[in-house]
């Protein structure tokens, strides 16, 4: 194989040429596409900040959107130590009295006195009732202990009303047996079934000659409410007063527990501030990605962008609408925009919006059909959902696409257009030592003619 040395019969520098050939033919094609490539990044990276605002703005009309959810209430117990109190929307604002007479115990025995827990009590079959539930322990000489009869209780199938415990006291291992539930119906009776056994040691209730003692009795809870008694068998009062849990945590004869149920307002502005926050982070997208700056003559990606410039007027449409059976409109409630569409909240008049009418103002929002978050709901799913913005998105994907693609054929094509050269001012540099030779062969010739 000829080897071939580019440059030495004309000596100029081929390759160095052939390169800045190659580079100029390549440098607009390959400028085009990078400028391509940039203004589809750019606006890409902008449609995913406006999906961003817009995905923003539908989590925050989802505050505003439930209408049980802004009928929240808020409770307040004074004095906070007896009770503790919490309410659905099913509370009717107001207040209730509530006096503690007694709280709801669970029923605890104990055994008569053993030397240890490894003591052998008896064998023989223990038929315990907790809360109802009748419970056949057997007790061979594998668990006659008073180890071994704990375990057999607690580990008894369908036990769920009683637990066993030994207790290492002064006087010596006592058998603790504890009610699961408060209240006389979750009560404890023990009775050993065959006579004579030393189970019998255990027994307790109506009827029984054993020795377990009570060492604290089962009770109900016992509470006035607005002067009425109410008797349950848990310390928590969940249906006495219609949406209104009172939890009771200490009994205090005497004194008057007052629990106050009112509309919840520090939620629902929140919501309120949350849905305009959220409306006016949308405007803020919008203008900062349609902006012109003059001063730089800098343009936003999305300026002069019809769809982008539609979804902001639909919601602007959606935000002018009535809601609900009285018509109401956002600057009634004191919600109003300014110059540049964001929106801003007159607080004195939401608060007279609030005490005046706060179900005209739940209306307003989430009233079904012609409130505000129904308006809005459908241009929020145009735009995040049923094509909009991702269709968008994937059209300016295929477009990066095809400029990678662009890019590869124009590198494919710039080698042809290298070899090409390469070959053409190989032969030139040939024929250049060629015409140099036979020029040097007649120089030297005519010089010995002389």
């Amino acid at each position: 194989m000829a080897i071939t040395a580019t440059g030495i019969g004309s000596g100029i520098d081929v390759k160095g040429l052939v390169e800045q050939l190659v580079s100029a033919e390549r440098q607009p094609v390959a400028n085009r596409l990078t400028t391509r490539e940039a203004r589809a990044n750019s606006q890409l990276s902008a449609l995913g900040q406006l999906k961003g605002a817009l995905a923003a703005l539908r989590d925050a009309v989802g505050g505003v959107s439930d209408l049980e959810a802004l009928r929240k209430r808020a409770v307040t117990v004074a004095p906070q130590d007896i009770v503790t109190a919490t309410a659905t929307t099913r509370a009717a604002t107001g207040s209730v009295e509530v006096e503690v007479l007694a709280l709801a115990t669970s029923q605890r025995l104990a055994s008569p006195a053993f030397a240890s827990a490894d003591s052998v009590v008896g064998t023989g079959t223990l038929g315990i009732t907790a809360g109802g539930v009748p419970l056949q322990i057997v007790i061979d000489e594998s668990n006659s202990t008073l180890a071994g009869i704990r375990d057999a209780i607690n580990g008894a199938p369908g036990n769920t009303g009683v637990r066993a415990s030994i207790v290492n006291a002064d006087g010596g291992a006592y058998l603790v047996l504890s009610a699961t539930a408060t209240g006389l119906a979750g009560g404890i009776t023990v009775d050993a079934v065959e006579p004579g056994s030393g189970l019998e040691a255990l027994e307790y209730g109506p009827g029984t000659t054993g020795s377990m003692t009570e060492q604290q009795a089962a009770g109900d809870a016992r509470v006035r409410l607005d002067g009425l008694t109410v008797t349950a068998g848990t310390n928590v009062l969940s249906d006495a007063v219609d949406g209104l849990r009172i939890d009771l945590r200490k009994a205090e004869p005497g004194t008057i527990v007052r629990v106050d149920v009112a509309d919840d307002v520090i939620a629902l502005k929140q919501a309120i501030k949350g849905f305009v926050d959220a409306y006016n982070g949308v405007v803020d997208t919008v203008g900062r990605l349609t902006s012109y700056n003059r001063d730089n003559r800098s343009a936003g990606p999305l300026l002069g962008d019809g769809p982008t410039r539609n979804v902001l007027a639909a919601l602007r449409s959606a935000l002018a609408g009535r809601s609900g059976s009285g018509g109401g409109t956002l600057v009634d409630v004191g919600i109003r925009s300014d110059v540049s569409g964001r929106l801003g909240i007159d607080v004195a008049r939401l608060d007279r919006a609030i005490d005046g009418d706060v179900d005209g103002l739940r209306q307003l929002f989430a009233a079904e059909g012609s409130g505000l978050a129904d308006r809005l709901a459908p241009v929020l799913a145009g735009a995040l959902d049923t094509g909009g913005i991702a269709n968008r998105e994937d059209r300016i994907k295929d477009q990066l696409r095809s400029i990678t693609a662009g890019r590869q054929q124009l590198d494919l094509r710039m080698d042809q257009v290298r070899r090409r050269l390469e070959r053409q001012f190989n032969s030139l540099d040939q024929l250049v030592q060629q015409l140099n030779t036979s020029g040097n062969f007649l120089l030297q010739a005519l010089n010995r003619g002389q």
